[in-house]
């Protein structure tokens, strides 16, 4: 639309005009921008939000909150996307997705939305308590079209997430805009009387990814490491009875906007709500597809199964990929074959001998999988990148290689195997206690303010406070510190701290820092260990 407005008609030509979130822009608004070009390319996703006339609606009221008869009247418009869709046949299509770190975040969105179409890296770590969904049973109330009590868990979850996970970023979606301004007022008083809580926002809001509060309709395009979703609705605060009145999620694109819901995570989300799955009737006639999504995603979080069960192991994909597999079985390794789900595989997956839920290597071997790729380019590179950014360390074994000297292959790989051993540090993982946010049958209990045993023992002493403290950090922490600054002074300091600690036990080990709880921990980390 600006593009009309900005420049003259018979202006500037370009070569090529590109519309990205194709699915949100109007075809008249992009017009213009159009007439002005001599190629055309449309991404999109159909599965996304649609164009809608909610902003012209939320200046009286918001969609939101209309009821169920309004709400319906939302049907979505047409967009450039399905206009270009219907013209300029066959499509193509995007199919590698890499932005979750753990395939169960993506795997409801592939099964319920894009048909297992879509090809999902496997994760290194199996069961890691930092990945997944996690199901927070809030048992609140709805009224007003709020949930105090789930705004309540939302808003001190997320302090505390802050305090406890200061790299990680974090989103919080409601959904409703109601519920999202009440969490966002709960969030600035707790933030307000919290320094380290402060400390992250303002960190984050000098980032890519600052912290947000948004309502399910303005989020889309948006990614964090962590997504808390606040359910809102819930059993009715004075009838006791749960209203199948879901607002636009029960609209014929309600679907399409919980689909942008539950995918804007890469590490983990954790949904807040009061509601049940079997509250949400979704077999009841003139139940909405939304309405069935938003059921199923309960049961997902509740269960972490989808209906279609466990995943089946594959065999290797060839002689070669089996027998590295023997081989390493006979140095005494575990060794899974085809690891991962969807469309995409690792050749071989070795397991730490310690974490089990682990693999210590992939293993990748020129068989079929490897072949298969197009070009080089995905071959070679893209795929090690993505699965080196999922956690994964690759070791690559090439056919030629192997038949001409298998002992020096396998002699290769096992030594490799023992150097990750010994880098890999048993973690001391802050675990996030949701249990916490989840309320019993009684009231909601008194003791949220504070850190947890096992999070004091990490964080130290006196932390609210902002002070000086005696800090014990974990040696594989503080080389995560390292490897995520890597200026030319920096590569000095992890040249010095690699050859002063000595790995060859492979237990975990801590130093004493002496540091604030501040931006400066990360520098006055690197200082200390210079210093030794």
């Amino acid at each position: 639309m600006s593009v009309a407005q900005f420049l003259k008609k018979d202006g500037a030509k370009f070569d090529l005009v590109v519309f990205d979130e194709a699915s949100q822009v109007l075809p008249e608004d992009a017009l213009g921008a159009l007439i002005r070009g001599n190629r055309l390319v449309v991404v999109g996703d159909q599965m996304q939000l649609p164009p809608t006339d909610f902003f012209q609606r939320a200046e009286s009221e918001s969609a939101e909150d209309m009821d169920e008869e309004e709400s319906a009247a939302i049907q979505g418009l047409e967009s450039i996307l399905d206009k270009a869709a219907a013209v300029f046949q066959p499509a193509r299509r995007l199919l590698w997705h890499y932005r979750s770190r753990d395939p169960k975040l993506i795997a409801f969105s592939n099964r319920e939305f894009y048909d297992n179409a879509l090809q999902i890296f496997p994760a290194a770590h199996q069961e890691h308590p930092s990945l997944g969904i996690k199901l927070v049973e809030v048992r609140g109330t709805y009224a007003g079209r709020c949930n105090q009590k789930e705004a309540k868990a939302v808003a001190e979850a997320a302090v505390q997430f802050m305090r406890s996970h200061p790299t990680r970023s974090l989103g919080i979606v409601a959904l409703n805009s109601q519920q999202r301004d009440l969490i966002e007022s709960k969030v600035d008083r707790l933030i307000a009387d919290d320094p380290q809580a402060a400390e992250y926002v303002q960190r984050f809001n000098d980032s890519l990814e600052p912290f947000f509060v948004k309502n399910l309709e303005n989020v889309q395009g948006d990614e964090r490491d962590v997504i808390f979703i606040s359910t809102v609705f819930g059993p009715d605060a004075s009838t006791g009875k749960v209203y199948q009145r879901f607002g636009p999620i029960n609209s014929p694109v309600g679907h399409r906007r919980l689909n942008v819901l539950f995918t804007r995570a890469k590490q983990s989300v954790a949904v807040f709500t009061s509601l049940k799955p079997e509250d949400v009737l979704a077999e009841a006639e003139g139940a909405s597809r939304g309405r069935r999504a938003l059921r199923q995603y309960l049961e997902y979080a509740r269960s972490g199964r989808l209906e279609t069960g466990a995943i089946s192991g594959r065999s290797a994909d060839s002689d070669f990929e089996d027998l590295v597999r023997q081989r390493l079985g006979q140095a005494g390794y575990e060794v899974d074959c085809q690891v991962g789900v969807a469309g995409y595989f690792v050749d071989l997956g070795v397991r730490h001998p310690a974490r089990k839920s682990h693999y210590i290597l992939g293993v990748e071997c020129d068989g079929a999988t490897y072949h298969s790729f197009k070009s080089a380019r995905d071959r070679d590179r893209l795929r090690q990148e993505i699965l080196e950014g999922l956690g994964w360390k690759i070791h690559r074994i090439w056919s030629t290689d192997w038949f001409q000297n298998p002992d020096a292959e396998i002699r290769r790989l096992v030594e490799r195997l023992k150097l990750e051993e010994k880098s890999s540090l048993s973690e001391e993982t802050v675990q996030f206690d949701w249990k916490r946010f989840s309320a019993p049958a009684t009231d909601w209990p008194q003791n949220t303010s504070g850190a947890t045993k096992s999070e004091e023992s990490t964080l130290g002493e006196d932390e609210t406070r902002g002070r000086s403290t005696g800090l014990r950090l974990p040696l594989a922490d503080v080389e995560t510190y390292l490897v995520g600054l890597r200026s030319r002074a920096e590569d000095k300091v992890l040249a010095a701290f690699q050859r002063a600690v000595d790995f060859s036990d492979g237990s975990p080990r801590t130093i004493e820092i002496d540091t604030l709880r501040s931006g400066t921990q990360r520098m006055m980390v690197l200082e200390e260990l210079y210093n030794r």
